[in-house]
């Protein structure tokens, strides 16, 4: 795993390899473990910042969904867990990917 300064030097094209090989494997890795239709769930974290929850709730808008948020002591931080039905893995990283423009998200 390479740390966070190593991962900044990287080049817009090695980051986007990375996240191919990222998707490509948790693809992998939904199709062999899952059966679907199924209820997955996606965990979190992310700054408190104006506006990051209601872009991350709107990625879901148009799903039945269950969400739980907890914010850090500090309240610089969200934790949210989303449960919902989703058809397939490629459903799962479409959402992945819808997501990457909130800022400082992390999910995990």
């Amino acid at each position: 795993m390479t740390d966070k300064s190593e991962q900044n030097q990287l080049s817009p094209e090695e980051k986007n390899n990375q996240k191919i090989v990222f998707y490509d494997r948790l693809k992998d890795e939904l199709e062999k473990n899952t059966d679907w239709p199924t209820q997955y769930m996606y965990k979190f974290i992310m700054p408190n910042k104006e506006g990051n929850l209601q872009k991350l709730e709107a990625n879901f808008d148009s799903q039945k969904i269950d969400l739980k948020k907890n914010f850090s002591k500090t309240g610089k931080y969200i934790s949210v867990t989303v449960i919902t039905e989703e058809q397939n893995p490629q459903a799962v990283i479409n959402r992945y990917k819808a997501m990457e423009n909130i800022d400082g998200l992390i999910a995990l």
